[in-house]
């Protein structure tokens, strides 16, 4: 087998299941009050991962905008945010959602 071929085809509907997983990488977001005029302030790095037709796995940065509420649970300037973490969701062969943090 050559490096980086696949000896095999996972490219059919059968295995959406393995397209569906997500990989949430929050190395930091930052959400709060700053200055007189109660001016918002948001900072983060996010991460997501993703598989494509034949399980190759890549990063592509992201925005706060684009993550589940689950990874990022309040993006409301009134109270301060800060998270920091790695969410995996997937999508099972029969449609269920599911998902885990880990806080680190």
């Amino acid at each position: 087998m050559v490096e980086g071929s696949v000896d095999i085809d996972i490219s059919g509907l059968e295995f959406d299941f393995v397209r569906s997983i997500r990989v949430w990488d929050v190395r930091y977001y930052s959400h709060r009050e700053r200055g007189r005029d109660d001016d918002c302030s948001e900072s983060y790095n996010v991460r997501l991962g993703i598989y494509g037709t034949q399980g190759e796995f890549g990063w592509q940065r992201t925005t706060p905008a684009a993550a589940p509420q689950w990874v990022l649970p309040s993006r409301r300037c009134s109270s301060s945010s800060w998270r920091r973490g790695v969410g995996v969701e997937w999508e099972d062969h029969e449609g269920n959602h599911g998902y885990e943090w880990v806080a680190y």
